[in-house]
């Protein structure tokens, strides 16, 4: 039995924390470079990456909701079966990157300024512009040794390590807030309000064969299962569907 969880935001900045999230998992997971089509796909990501950053200056969000993590920890520390020992660290975590997130800038502003980066990047908004008739300074740089490329991408990576320990610890606390519930709808539709949610969270069996698409907004919410077609793409599910959701 395959289980898959799917998350919809229900707001503009979640839907930039999630953006932001995937972005870094493809980073952190393409930086052995073991080949050329794995070293463009790294470049794509990072220059997605800080792209999604140049547009959205998430930086006040995180200190916010870092200080609404603190404020947490700090009522559960007044529980008494709540861990001393596992609860501090995660408090001097959440002051410790509000105060580094209070200090520092927008998170682009000193690799947007990298003078190998900022043509590549220029090319690369361009459809297939990543052509080594439009970048020789692209195919040199794959021809140097992989110990000197893989270094140089980990510096870059490493500039992201304050986005990544926030954006953690942020939705860690987000998905924390919900436990899963389980639903069965009679023609795969179920809505609700969601005054109070920010993400959505939905556990379903692959073998009902369906997958869910939400629409939704601050104020309501809407979850119908579809199927896959060959001929349309894609049509309703009109089966019984069991699911569990957790709305954070």
């Amino acid at each position: 039995m395959t289980e898959l969880i799917y998350e919809h935001p229900l707001n503009e900045k979640y839907r930039t924390y999630l953006r932001l999230e995937y972005l870094l998992l493809q980073l952190q997971q393409l930086l052995p470079l073991q080949n050329e089509w794995q070293q463009q796909a790294f470049f794509n990501s990072l220059f997605d990456l800080i792209e999604v950053l140049d547009r959205n200056d998430i930086r006040p969000d995180l200190i916010k909701d870092c200080e609404r993590c603190e404020t947490a920890l700090v009522k559960w520390a007044s529980h008494p079966s709540v861990s001393d020992d596992k609860l501090k660290p995660l408090l001097q975590q959440a002051v410790r990157l509000q105060s580094e997130l209070l200090r520092g800038g927008k998170f682009v502003s000193a690799i947007k300024e990298d003078k190998f980066l900022a043509p590549l990047r220029q090319r690369f908004a361009v459809p297939a512009g990543t052509c080594y008739f439009d970048l020789p300074q692209l195919q040199y740089w794959f021809s140097l040794p992989a110990e000197l490329r893989q270094h140089a991408a980990k510096q870059w990576y490493a500039e992201f390590t304050l986005l990544q320990q926030a954006l953690e610890m942020v939705l860690q606390f987000c998905r924390g807030k919900a436990d899963f519930v389980d639903i069965s709808t009679e023609n795969g539709f179920y809505q609700n309000n969601s005054e109070q949610f920010e993400l959505l969270r939905i556990r379903y069996n692959c073998e009902l064969g369906a997958y869910p698409t939400v629409s939704g907004n601050k104020y309501r919410f809407a979850i119908r299962f579809m199927q896959l077609l060959d001929d349309s793409g894609r049509a309703g599910s009109e089966k019984a569907i069991c699911f569990a959701l957790a709305c954070c």
